[in-house]
């Protein structure tokens, strides 16, 4: 298996997995659904994270890249991770509330809570990406 398809499982397993558990956790805690309901949602969302969960490793590098952070300082990486996540996780989130035909008002409050949530969880799972790379090119390493 080539580096690019172990970085496109690497991503995508983490993008699966991340996106599972918080959102389960927001979704059963915050919003009262219950753990089938959760567990629907999150079965409906495999698709997108199997679409985006390398697009978002792609993009997450170029922006590490162009502003040349430095994987090596926390303060670097966080904003990096931070600053990715938002913005790419963010239209997608505003392109899923159009589809489902919220109103302006709707999309509005529901991105400004996304988007804490999205500062929040930006650096964690930028930590939890590199580790699922590092695993994944270690378990098919050669």
């Amino acid at each position: 298996m080539n580096r690019t398809w172990k970085m496109l499982l690497a991503d995508t397993v983490a993008m699966i997995l991340f996106s599972t558990a918080m959102c389960m956790m927001i979704e059963i805690f915050a919003a009262g659904m219950t753990v089938m309901q959760s567990l629907v949602a999150r079965v409906a969302a495999v698709p997108t994270n199997l679409l985006t969960g390398r697009l978002y490793g792609c993009y997450r590098d170029m922006l590490f890249r162009r502003f040349d952070l430095k994987v090596d300082s926390l303060i670097q990486t966080a904003l990096g991770d931070t600053v990715a996540f938002i913005s790419f996780q963010l239209p997608l989130y505003v392109l899923v509330l159009l589809l489902a035909h919220a109103s302006v008002n709707q999309i509005l409050i529901s991105t400004t809570m996304m988007t804490l949530i999205f500062a929040v969880a930006g650096r964690p799972y930028g930590i939890f990406m590199d580790y699922c790379r590092k695993f994944i090119l270690a378990v098919f390493q050669g």
